[in-house]
């Protein structure tokens, strides 16, 4: 499990919160990405997403037209790029540093009123 470290973090402005956590399980087939946490209003939230870092597009329950490809970027870094009728609608990164103590997300998209956001979030091994 890792926590985030809020003041190593850059957090969009209408996209922050109060804690998170983060837990990987990874295998042949999936990775699974488990998260939890309170965002500003106080309100814990929590869910399980999984991707298939094999390259190849899923589509997306939750989002209809949008299709999901991850894939291994090197030994330490998960990509997962979201497509809108082929046009790129977020992408993210995960990378475990080298002594496994630290995972950077990155996240780029546009919010719900369409304004492009990036958000760097670190956490910690805990």
């Amino acid at each position: 499990m890792t926590k985030a470290n809020l003041s190593k973090s850059k957090q969009y402005a209408d996209h922050q919160f109060r804690s998170a956590a983060l837990h990987f399980d990874v295998s042949d087939e999936a990775v699974l990405l488990t998260f939890t946490g309170v965002n500003m209003a106080g309100k814990r939230e929590s869910g399980t997403k999984r991707l298939h870092p094999d390259g190849k597009e899923y589509p997306l329950a939750e989002a209809p037209g949008v299709v999901e490809v991850a894939k291994w970027a090197g030994s330490h870094t998960l990509e997962v790029v979201a497509r809108k009728d082929g046009v790129v609608a977020g992408r993210g990164t995960y990378e475990v540093s080298e002594d496994g103590k630290t995972l950077t997300a990155r996240i780029k998209g546009a919010d719900a009123g369409g304004a492009e956001f990036e958000q760097v979030i670190v956490f910690d091994r805990e």
